[in-house]
This record gives structure tokens, C-alpha cells and sequence, in this order.
């Protein structure tokens, strides 16, 4: 497991547009877009990296899954493209797009999450929801590779290692360098990320 590299090798981007906040990951991963599009898509392949997928998995149709308890509707799917869905929990809502694009032999993956400017965001900003789909790439990388470490059960335990430990906190501090260059002051940045790697890693909030 590589985690510095598996840091560097995302982009992360922070915007604001009124009372909602874009958090945006990029990645190249080394597989075709067909590939990728079926890790996505294919209940088999995401039960692998992500989560039990449930539900009429078409344009207009409805998803779930099933071990976080996410639930929404696909508003847009094109094959090998792009999937745009609501993401809903215990009456959150917000909105997902993933985008695919070939880039080499392998694909440029775009997942932008639009959040609300509510208690949550004030209290974590946009490393919490950019962790959470930190976490979510690599696996994904791991399963394109096929490693079964991409796994969740396995995925969680490497998490709670030293090396993982420390790879929380480096996305916490990558996080807090795109919200800065996303137009937050530093003390407000730094607050939020140190907060939220404190909640990943299972420790006390700082004071």
C-alpha cells in the first residue's frame, strides 16, 4: 500500500455557488473506461471496493446501498461518460456527478460532490466529504488493479493502522490546501481539516 502516492496522485478542488459547496476529486486510473464504468455500475464490482448496490440501476431509476444506507435517483447515465445522482442519507440530500474521460490507456475519473452550506459543513468543511471519496478512489484503484485489499472490510482495517492513520491526516492537510485555494482564510481551513482528520481517526476533537 502506497498511500503518499495515492495522496498525490488526486487532484482536489473547493467552490462555492451561494448556500452549496462543490468538493471535487480528480484521478487517472489504469484502466479503459469500460472498465471503469462497470467498477461503477455493476453490483458484483462495487460490492468489491464500495458498497451492496440495490435497486433499478437505470436513467430515472432509483439506487441504493445497502451497508451505508445511501439511497437516491440516477438522474443522468451515459455508458463510459458520466453518472449524475442524488446522494441521500436520513434526510441529507445532496448531489453526485462522476465524469469519465480516456486519458492515455487509462481514465480521468472527475467525481464532484455538491453539499449544502449547513452544520455539517461548518463544522468539518469539505474534508469530510472529500476523505469519505478519498477513501472510495483508492479502493477503487486498488480493485482496477486487482487487489483485494480494495475490499471494504479490508479497506477499514488498513485505515486503522499507523500507515493509515497518517494517510488521514495527509488528505486532512490536502484538504485544507484546497480550501484555502478555494478562497477560505487559513485559520478556517486549518480548524475544519484538523477537526475532521481527529473524527477519522477516532480521537477527541481538538481544542
Amino acid at each position: 500500500m502506497d498511500f503518499d502516492a495515492q495522496v498525490k496522485a488526486v487532484t482536489r478542488r473547493t467552490a462555492d455557488r451561494g448556500r452549496k459547496h462543490i468538493v471535487e476529486l480528480e484521478q487517472v486510473l489504469t484502466a479503459e473506461p469500460a472498465a471503469v464504468w462497470d467498477a461503477l455500475t455493476s453490483p458484483d464490482a462495487m460490492s468489491q471496493w464500495f458498497d451492496n448496490l440495490e435497486g433499478s440501476l437505470k436513467e430515472g431509476g432509483e439506487y441504493r446501498l445497502t451497508l451505508s444506507r445511501h439511497h437516491g435517483r440516477i438522474r443522468d447515465c451515459v455508458p463510459n461518460r458520466r453518472l449524475s445522482v442524488t446522494w441521500e442519507h436520513e434526510g441529507s440530500f445532496s448531489s453526485l456527478r462522476i465524469t469519465l474521460a480516456s486519458a492515455g490507456e487509462g481514465t480521468r475519473l472527475t467525481l464532484a460532490h455538491e453539499v449544502l452550506a449547513d452544520e455539517h459543513w461548518e463544522t468539518f468543511g469539505p474534508a469530510a466529504t472529500g476523505i469519505g471519496w478519498d477513501g472510495a478512489l483508492y479502493a477503487l484503484s486498488l480493485y482496477l488493479q486487482g487487489d483485494a485489499s480494495s475490499r471494504p472490510d479490508e479497506m477499514a482495517a488498513l485505515m486503522a493502522t499507523p500507515e493509515g492513520l497518517q494517510y488521514i491526516s495527509d488528505l486532512a492537510e490536502a484538504w485544507k490546501r484546497a480550501h484555502i485555494a478555494g478562497g477560505a482564510s487559513r485559520p478556517e481551513a486549518e480548524e475544519l481539516a484538523a477537526r475532521t482528520a481527529a473524527f477519522y481517526r477516532g480521537e477527541p476533537p481538538p481544542k
